[in-house]
């Protein structure tokens, strides 16, 4: 079949959901299915090289054709021109392209069908917003199925928009081998990825400066798209690096830490756990994806001294480290990109 994969606004954002968009639709590739991606426009990349850089940055095999409604660069998130432009030129460049199913990332008016919309999260932006509420709601009842990435997006999908998610099918991941490293092998580098704000990195850094305050020669390094976060000692920011050198830094890390204010079904935990990095995150990362004592430590505060506590933990305490590592590393298996493709293919089938 030929699938397409669309993004709302921009295929050029580094944040989980364009990862899921490249890892599922190599997936789907694996299975012998032709994927194609198709976003409102791109920025920041030549469009020239947009293929070549979404596998760069997303560590894919190959090379994935990619679709835009505008040739771009663009700039901005104008909301009512991008829903105009996906309801009047969104199906008819599906159709023109062959598309047999849509698998949509973001909210759009589409004529085009079958369609599944895939619901990542809901974060505060949304939910406040009563218009974008009444909007979402109508849209989404047109679409032959839902799709949410976790069992809490399932209740705020209920809750706010008042839809049942027909599935909850958890997000894809490529999954790596790497040889394992003890903790005591390790750098002494704690990783945090995200630079919005609703990422938090300032707990992350107020955390750090406690920890070297207390003599631990330790080192932050943050992770994400350019930002002007402040510098301070023991701070480094590795912006838009490519997949393979993030993964790098988490093997090689004791430990990633995730103060997030909103997460639906966090990208950067599942990469820790795969590379056997024990993690530390807020109580806005889902407790099917972190058990707290089992596959990392769930902390209940943005409270930088309860981050540095938890991370002290880790860093003194070697059993803890190694079971929260070999108990993620286990975890982390059942995400595997094929195996979630085949879910989506059946439910795809179902609507044909």
């Amino acid at each position: 079949m030929k699938i397409a994969l669309t993004r709302r606004e921009y295929i050029t954002h580094l944040d989980g959901v364009n990862r899921f968009i490249a890892l599922l639709a190599e997936g789907l590739a694996r299975l012998g299915h032709e994927p194609v991606i198709v976003s409102w426009c791109h920025r920041g990349v030549d469009r020239a090289r947009l293929e070549e850089w979404f596998k760069e940055v997303h560590g894919l095999d190959n090379p994935l054709p990619i679709y835009t409604l505008r040739s771009g660069p663009c700039e901005g998130d104008p909301w009512l021109a991008i829903a105009w432009d996906w309801l009047t030129k969104g199906s008819r460049l599906l159709v023109k392209e062959g598309v047999e199913a849509a698998i949509v990332n973001g909210v759009i008016p589409l004529r085009f069908r079958p369609k599944i919309a895939i619901i990542h999260g809901m974060g505060p932006a949304f939910t406040e917003n009563r218009f974008l509420v009444a909007f979402a709601k109508r849209i989404l009842k047109s679409y032959d199925t839902l799709v949410c990435v976790s069992s809490k997006m399932r209740g705020e999908v209920r809750g706010v928009l008042g839809l049942n998610c027909n599935n909850v099918i958890p997000i894809p991941m490529k999954l790596r081998s790497f040889r394992y490293i003890e903790s005591s092998e390790r750098e002494d580098i704690i990783v945090h990825i995200g630079t919005r704000p609703i990422k938090n990195p300032h707990i992350s850094i107020e955390a750090l400066k406690i920890l070297r305050k207390r003599g631990y020669d330790i080192k932050l390094v943050i992770v994400g798209p350019q930002s002007n976060l402040p510098r301070a000692e023991g701070v480094e920011y590795r912006y838009a690096i490519l997949e393979e050198e993030k993964l790098e830094l988490l093997h090689r890390a004791k430990a990633l830490i995730l103060p997030s204010s909103y997460e639906g079904f966090p990208y950067a935990v599942l990469e820790a756990m795969m590379c056997g990095t024990p993690v530390v995150v807020s109580r806005a990362v889902p407790e099917e994806v972190i058990m707290d004592g089992f596959n990392g430590i769930r902390v209940n505060s943005f409270d930088p001294r309860d981050y540095a506590n938890a991370l002290e933990r880790l860093l003194l305490d070697e059993e803890l480290w190694l079971r929260l590592s070999r108990n993620g590393l286990s975890f982390v298996k059942q995400f595997d990109y094929v195996e979630i493709a085949k879910k989506y293919v059946s439910i795809i089938r179902e609507v044909l």
